[in-house]
């Protein structure tokens, strides 16, 4: 999954849907210094201005998860684990 927050706009699949126990691999491009949150999972990354990071974690709770930029407030996508 791969997501990009450039100019004040988020680019990417508004919706990400994967299955119980699967691997999620989440890339977030930014041009401004941020850090990305899974609500639900609490997993966090930070992502430096002009830069890219990159976070994994296991899909084991299932349900709908907001995926935000923390600093801006504004929601890269939902995340779905069925």
């Amino acid at each position: 999954m791969q997501h990009v927050f450039r100019g004040g706009a988020v680019t990417g699949n508004s919706r990400e849907q994967v299955k119980r126990g699967e691997t999620v691999r989440l890339v977030v491009a930014s041009d401004v210094a941020e850090e990305v949150h899974v609500h639900g999972y609490d997993e966090r990354v930070a992502v430096p201005a002009g830069g890219t990071a990159e976070l994994t974690f296991a899909a084991a709770i299932p349900g709908v998860f907001e995926v935000e930029l923390e600093k801006s407030h504004r929601r890269l996508f939902t995340l779905e684990v069925q």
